[in-house]
């Protein structure tokens, strides 16, 4: 593999990972600001979370940000599926795709 494509594949990678990582700050930011939306602004907050810590019950807006953080964490560490770009290459009078990997 050449350098060129090597820098091309590593580039892909690291803007996959940017992205994932964006996406899992921003579940993660959205669990916490659930979380003390609930402790701090309704009534009985603090006791909701203690009971949500002791029993795993919680208030709907929480549930639905440790949902989605379980499928951005999910998303995350599932393999990517490869990346083929194909590119035509004259042969004669034919076209002839082969791949860059």
């Amino acid at each position: 593999m050449t350098e060129a494509a090597n820098r091309a594949k590593m580039a892909q990678g690291s803007c996959i990972m940017s992205s994932n990582a964006e996406e899992l700050r921003k579940a993660i930011e959205n669990l916490i600001d659930a979380k003390v939306h609930d402790a701090l602004y309704r009534p009985g907050g603090l006791d909701r979370l203690r009971a949500h810590r002791m029993t795993g019950v919680a208030s709907p807006d929480i549930r639905n940000a440790e949902r989605k953080l379980e499928e951005v964490l999910e998303a995350a560490n599932a393999p990517q599926p490869p990346a083929y770009r194909r590119r035509p290459r004259k042969v004669v009078d034919e076209l002839e795709y082969v791949s860059t990997d």
